[in-house]
């Protein structure tokens, strides 16, 4: 019955498309298709809407409000214009304002805009209502650039949105407020992003505008709560031109310098460049990479964690073109490419196949470990260097669906000569096929081997299947896992092996959307898993419920009722977890979260204990330049409940940012660790023209708690970074 159903549900995804939706206002001839006019001059980007040049431009004046209240009239007039010349595409929208005075914008860094008013610009430049390229713009000006894909996976960065910010090219921007509200002005050149090797362009295009203190959105073409999806809603925009296709060079020299307090000064060169080979395929290098964290990690509660910590890719080799090798078990995670030397990279879309290969060669030491033999025993083998390959293939069947291949392959050795000591390949296929409107189904099927000198493991298969709907009222999710013990993602983030796994959940919308509750959404949630030999391992029911509403507020709650099973030991525990997030002030935003309950000490001896966490944080604007941030969180945990404290930890963290022009900011970071008594320091003066251009100065500074409780200095780190993006 299984295989039946199966089959079914991959002849309906196949054959009933998605394109019998009734709506054709975004084709040819429709309210929502622009054809973009060339222009014979380049306007003067300035953020002011006086240059008559303007009036050659398609003129978009009609908006729908999505929240509040989905399919009102916008409560604020918003007009926007297009066109383009050889080289770039020109937006500009006026946002008029009957409160002027009210307008949320602060200066800031790029890509560090939050709680602002925005103008936001998609494009869907393949027009596969899959990914498209995002561009944000705030009254100051200060730009935001990133990926959406309309399958959020799990991991990746970005919010509610479903934008990673961690992408950046290179686009102009102004912006200006009056007395009628503001005015922002976009040029994107058209070798900063990619699309068809055509004469003809059409492209997915949505515009949107926030004004955050009415927690109002609204969209030009209208984005409706019935229809699953988001670009797929998206409007048209057709250009017909010679446009600059491609075979742009890009060089970016770096050089890094790194001196510990008492040592000297430590300078390295390095090289990125990027060639466009045509408008839909670009080319990749860097030799001797710099991959030093100028943006530091959030600090993490890493104490009695069952299972590794997980960090977003920040290195910006490997954010170009990350989300072509994303699927549904995550078994590219770049970060486990600790040191490279260097690295090449080709990707690209070829008609409707989507492609990208990677090799980087690692100087970090792998780690690798044989499963146990029957007595238990395993052996561990450490390599210094490796050699990374990535091959990733994706073939679009129709919007919103494709059919996906991928394969990894990672070699050891002790150096170049003996790469191939150790190895680990993984290969399969994967889709997300959308049907009947309200319905997606993804999955993926894979096999690794992983061998050593006196190890083979053979193929070991996995796999993963989740079938889901959202509509207006409705929203409903099931999935297997299947992850052998033996399986191994050398270059993935896998967070747990030896489970098969079944889980659901089921969802439902109420939507009062008035200025004070937009929507609430009760769920409930269930997961049962076994490991290998049969035996559960876990199981669990959470009821949980989600508002938002008023100054972007969100309250989430969530009750669960587990089992777990550890060490042999099955452990049964509740608990209930809150968070609260609100913005009800142009300079203030912040959010609490607490959860209580039954918690399990990890160890050769585990037991049952109780748990209490809670924290929040605190965004302050006092001045349009200067942002203070704050985060605490605190977890403490008892043997039993009013018994004896075991642990007790406090993290306090601190930022402070401080722009001094649109180019030019100071940053200090503070992190407090009370369970290991430390305490971190770094200043930063950062110079940033573009996202290639920069010039930072800083200094680390470590501290730990001597037996005296006077705090000594561990380390301290003087580095220095300078970079040019030089396009050809």
């Amino acid at each position: 019955m299984t295989k039946k159903w199966l089959s079914a549900i991959l002849i309906l995804a196949i054959w009933v498309p998605f394109s019998l939706a009734k709506k054709k206002d975004n084709e040819p001839g429709g309210e929502y298709f622009v054809v973009a006019p060339e222009f014979t001059s380049a306007p003067k980007i300035d953020g002011k809407l006086d240059d008559e040049f303007w009036t050659n431009a398609v003129m978009i004046d009609k908006f729908t409000q999505y929240e509040p209240r989905e399919g009102s009239e916008p409560s604020e007039k918003t007009v926007a214009y297009l066109g383009f010349d050889r080289n770039n595409l020109y937006i500009a929208v006026k946002a008029f304002d009957s409160n002027p005075n009210a307008i949320r914008a602060c200066l800031v860094q790029r890509d560090k805009v939050y709680g602002d008013d925005e103008i936001t610009i998609y494009l869907d430049t393949f027009n596969t209502k899959e990914r498209a390229y995002a561009f944000k713009v705030n009254p100051c000006g200060v730009q935001t650039d990133g990926i959406y894909q309309e399958v959020r996976r799990r991991h990746r960065g970005g919010g509610f949105d479903r934008i990673d910010r961690n992408w950046d090219t290179y686009f102009h921007t102004a912006a200006s407020i009056d007395d009628e509200g503001y005015s922002v002005e976009i040029s994107i050149p058209f070798k900063s992003i990619r699309f068809p090797d055509t004469d003809s362009q059409t492209w997915g295009l949505q515009i949107q505008r926030s004004i955050r203190r009415k927690n109002e959105d609204i969209y030009w073409r209208p984005r409706s709560r019935d229809v699953n999806g988001f670009l797929i809603q998206a409007g048209q925009m057709q250009i017909d031109g010679n446009l600059a296709k491609g075979k742009n060079f890009e060089v970016m020299p770096v050089a890094t310098g790194l001196k510990e307090d008492t040592g000297k000064l430590e300078p390295e060169l390095g090289l990125n460049l990027k060639y466009g080979i045509t408008s839909n395929i670009t080319t990749d290098l860097t030799i001797n990479p710099d991959y030093s964290q100028i943006e530091a990690d959030m600090p993490q509660i890493d104490v009695n964690q069952r299972f590794a910590l997980y960090y977003a890719e920040k290195r910006p080799f490997f954010l170009e073109g990350k989300d072509y090798f994303d699927t549904p078990i995550e078994l590219v995670y770049t970060r486990t490419i600790a040191d490279p030397t260097w690295g090449a990279k080709v990707t690209g879309k070829i008609g409707k196949t989507t492609f990208g290969v990677l090799s980087s060669y690692d100087t970090a030491p792998m780690e690798f470990e044989t499963p146990e033999n029957g007595d238990g025993e395993s052996e561990v083998y450490e390599y210094p260097r490796n050699f990374v390959n990535l091959l990733r293939m994706k073939f679009d069947l129709y919007p919103e669906s494709y059919i996906g291949a991928i394969y990894t392959d990672k070699r050891a050795g002790d150096n170049w000569q003996s790469i191939t000591s150790a190895s680990n390949q993984v290969g399969g296929v994967d889709g997300n096929l959308k049907f009947l409107r309200f319905n997606r189904f993804s999955f993926q099927i894979v096999g690794s081997q992983s061998k050593t000198n006196t190890y083979d493991s053979g193929i070991v298969p996995a796999m993963i299947f989740n079938l889901s709907h959202a509509s207006r009222r409705w929203s409903f999710s099931a999935g297997y896992t299947h992850l052998p013990p033996d399986f191994d993602a050398s270059v993935g983030y896998i967070r747990r092996v030896d489970i098969k796994q079944f889980q659901s959940r089921l969802g439902y919308n109420i939507l009062p959307m008035n200025d004070y509750i937009v929507d609430i959404r009760p769920s409930i949630e269930y997961r049962r898993a076994y490991d290998f030999n049969n035996v559960l391992t876990d199981e669990e029911v959470r009821l949980g419920g989600f508002l938002t509403g008023w100054r972007n507020s969100f309250i989430y709650g969530g009750y669960s009722w587990e089992l777990e099973r550890y060490q042999g030991i099955d452990f049964k525990r509740e608990g209930l977890r809150v968070h609260i997030n609100s913005e009800p002030l142009g300079w203030l935003s912040g959010g609490i979260n607490f959860s209580f309950g039954d918690s399990i000490y990890y160890s050769e001896n585990p037991y049952l204990g109780w748990k209490i966490s809670y924290g929040g944080n605190l965004l302050l604007r006092p001045l349009t330049n200067l942002r203070l941030f704050y985060n605490y969180r605190n977890d403490t945990f008892w043997r039993d409940k009013g018994g004896e404290r075991v642990y007790r930890i406090n993290i306090i963290s601190q930022r402070i940012n401080f722009q001094i022009s649109r180019h030019l900011s100071l940053r200090l970071i503070t992190d407090y660790n009370d369970y290991y008594q430390e305490l971190f320091n770094s200043f930063l003066i950062s110079y940033e023209l573009n996202p290639g251009t920069v010039f930072y100065l800083g200094v680390d500074d470590e501290r730990g708690k001597d037996v005296n409780g006077r705090y000594e200095k561990l380390g301290r780190f003087y580095y220095i970074k300078f970079s040019y993006w030089w396009r050809i």
